[in-house]
């Protein structure tokens, strides 16, 4: 399992990389002044589509990481482990409090 998240995390890695080295190009051949305005635009929004997928690329990884260390964290006993539903007597306790007469 270990080694499934090692290569699960390198390829992450290697996505990334390949989507920062294409967000720099495509901001290099959207900036050139010397293209015309269709290409540009083109090479605009393919600079769009690419820096959306490396912040859902990198968001994702964001979460994995927090999941881990939530699970280490709950295993060192260090914050409470998830409950389902409200304590046993919290719905009674309100109830049974009246005023007096």
């Amino acid at each position: 399992m270990e080694g499934n998240d090692r290569d699960e995390n390198e390829l992450r890695s290697q996505i990334i990389d390949q989507l920062d080295q294409s967000l720099a190009m495509s901001c290099e051949v959207m900036m050139n002044q010397k293209l015309d305005p269709k290409t540009r635009e083109k090479w605009t929004q393919l600079h769009t589509n690419t820096a959306q997928v490396l912040n859902t690329v990198l968001r994702d990884k964001q979460y994995q990481e927090w999941e881990r260390r939530l699970k280490e964290l709950e295993a060192t006993g260090r914050i409470p482990r998830k409950t389902t539903g409200p304590p046993a007597d919290a719905s009674n306790g309100a109830s049974d409090r009246r005023a007096s007469p």
